[in-house]
């Protein structure tokens, strides 16, 4: 069947339409495409800033609460007198006091000349030195319990930090039947008194 010439201009302008609008669709769907690209990135590096300031401010955070920590820390040493020279006559004293207070049968003990300490990972630097004055240790005990409140005794009324290296248990010769109450248990017991010589803090 022939159509008319007429009939083929009234196609071509439906075809011409409907290529416009494919076009003008494909068009916006790029742009579309694009915006939301852009939405995206803008997104994500908004994104990323606030990481960005919410991180500086934990570190800030962070570094603020670990030099409060260490000057409460130093503080509290300072309190107990482990900064500064060892005091051998206040130990004298204490180790006494513990001695009668936990009416203790033998407490025998002598303090070494004091050196820098040795210990794996622990060392002195600048203006800290860590100080070590060794204590050997021998008692006489009822029970072992005596000698765990004893070292704990020593821990919280000495002014330094009270470090066992060794410590040694034995049944005491000396133990008979018929005595009553008599020690049973011989320790023997290496121990570091620790001090902290903070040469800022000058002579004391």
């Amino acid at each position: 069947m022939k159509l008319p010439p007429s009939a083929g201009q009234r196609l071509a302008m439906p075809g011409i339409l409907a290529a416009a609008l494919v076009a003008g669709g494909v068009a916006a769907v790029v742009l579309t495409q694009q915006l939301v690209r852009k939405a995206v990135g803008e997104q994500q590096a908004a994104t990323t800033e606030r990481q960005s300031a919410q991180s500086k401010l934990e570190r800030a955070t962070d570094e603020e609460r670990e030099i409060r920590d260490r000057l409460v820390d130093y503080r509290k040493l300072l309190d107990r007198g482990v900064i500064g020279d060892e005091q051998r006559l206040d130990w004298i004293e204490r180790i006494a006091e513990i001695k009668t207070a936990r009416k203790l049968f033998d407490v025998k003990y002598s303090i070494d000349t004091q050196r820098p300490v040795d210990y794996p990972g622990v060392a002195g630097g600048g203006d800290v030195e860590f100080m070590a004055s060794p204590m050997k240790l021998d008692m006489s005990l009822l029970h072992e319990d005596d000698l765990f409140r004893f070292l704990d005794d020593l821990r919280r009324k000495l002014s330094a930090h009270v470090v066992v290296r060794s410590c040694s248990l034995q049944r005491s010769d000396r133990a008979a039947p018929d005595r009553g109450l008599a020690p049973r248990l011989q320790a023997t017991c290496d121990i570091d008194l620790v001090t902290i010589r903070d040469r800022k803090m000058g002579p004391t």
